[in-house]
């Protein structure tokens, strides 16, 4: 039979197992090539010790919390690079604070500088994988989402393959010798839909439908963790988040009048309806059943605002401190939708089994979605979000949501 070699991004190919060695290494450079352009060369005071060690620290988390959440499709690394950078640079400073130790600022501007070159390089220059390539099924979708190198093997040389892709539900007799033999030299067998929803961020919709029902939903502690960290969050920036609905509320309430907030019926966890509270961006009452293009003539040019920057949407805080919703998940559709699409599309209500976001997978990806075909595309995202549900997700959704915030994208 013939078999392709594809050149596969490392991340998604291997999902950046075995490299956490070279990012310890990595880390202590920023801080090894700081502390020698501003303390010279050694010895060094003690107190000089202990901040590098707490720096190299906090360096090492950052590079292998952007790894990890590295792994899932997306070209934002330098947002998500500056997100876990920025953010455990802050605890180390709130660490030397409260421990009144020694720090020097020009140090850590510096180390962290360096910290963040040195990790946008490692993401964009990550050597691929070459991996052998058994076509069929989905396995013929992937160098048209790749967009690697592909090229016929007469003879597969094994030295120089890292493993091997295929479709597994429909794998031909041929085949099989070829995969016996990858499995006895320790070579990984890829799934060719788990390489492909790796690189598109989707779950395929398509007979035999076993990557639809393998969607994790609700098992295991994270769905508890989930809830805790959000709900504390909420109310960690309750101060904040009060003092800018106050005045997104006067501002409505200037340009429309009262009542300044609307609820609407939406379809929450398992399927069960909620009310779901936002702010008024559009002259009239609301319509249920209409889509978001539909409704573009009524919205006031403080509602276009409020939409691009996803500041109607800040009451459902209080449906997620219900918990009705999440901060991150499936966007809540309007029950007359939802009803409508789950006769027209059998798997819809799977989106179902975790709680609905204020933001998601779909929603930084697609946008808001309208007809039938739209809706497909993002139940697929919608999928992928459920079956990798995990914290590590729902940071590279939050990376992407403050992006999608800074540019509007989707905002409709």
């Amino acid at each position: 039979m013939s078999v392709l070699e594809v050149t596969l991004s490392r991340q998604v190919a291997g999902s950046g197992k075995g490299l956490w060695p070279w990012l310890l290494g990595l880390a202590l450079l920023p801080s090894a090539l700081a502390a020698l352009g501003i303390f010279g060369l050694p010895p060094w005071p003690g107190e000089v010790w202990v901040q590098l060690g707490l720096t190299y620290l906090a360096h090492v988390l950052a590079f292998l919390a952007t790894e990890r959440v590295a792994r899932y499709p997306g070209r934002e690394e330098w947002g998500v690079a500056a997100f876990h950078l920025l953010f455990f640079s802050l605890l180390l400073l709130a660490v030397l604070a409260m421990g009144r130790l020694y720090y020097s600022r020009s140090f850590l501007l510096l180390s962290g500088g360096l910290a963040f070159v040195l990790l946008l390089l490692y993401l964009r220059h990550l050597p691929p994988r070459r991996l052998a390539l058994v076509p069929g099924g989905v396995a013929d979708l992937l160098p048209q989402v790749a967009g690697g190198e592909v090229k016929p093997l007469t003879q597969i040389r094994w030295e120089e393959v890292e493993g091997v892709v295929a479709d597994l539900h429909h794998l031909p007799a041929a085949a099989l010798p070829l995969l016996a033999q990858a499995s006895l030299r320790g070579l990984p067998i890829l799934h060719a839909a788990t390489v492909y929803e790796g690189y598109t961020g989707r779950v395929l919709l398509e007979p035999p439908f076993g990557e639809v029902f393998s969607v994790k939903g609700q098992d295991g502690l994270y769905p508890f963790f989930k809830r805790v960290w959000e709900v504390g969050l909420v109310i960690f920036l309750s101060p904040l988040l009060l003092v800018i609905m106050a005045g997104v509320a006067l501002l409505v309430y200037l340009d429309l009048g009262r009542p300044v907030l609307f609820t609407q019926e939406r379809v929450g966890l398992g399927g069960k309806p909620f009310r779901a509270y936002k702010f008024r961006t559009m002259r009239g009452a609301p319509r249920e059943g209409v889509y978001a293009g539909e409704e573009v003539e009524r919205l006031t040019y403080l509602g276009r605002f409020l939409r691009r920057y996803r500041l109607d949407e800040l009451p459902q805080l209080w449906n997620v401190l219900r918990g009705e919703m999440s901060l991150i998940g499936p966007r809540p559709e309007q029950r007359v939708l939802a009803e409508a699409y789950a006769r027209e599309i059998p798997l819809y209500s799977l989106r179902h089994t975790v709680r609905p976001g204020l933001t998601g997978w779909a929603q930084v990806h697609q946008g808001y979605a309208e007809g039938r075909e739209e809706s497909m595309v993002k139940l697929s995202y919608d999928l992928y979000y459920i079956k990798h549900f995990s914290f590590w997700l729902d940071l590279r959704i939050l990376v992407r949501t403050l992006w999608v915030l800074l540019t509007g994208y989707g905002a409709r």
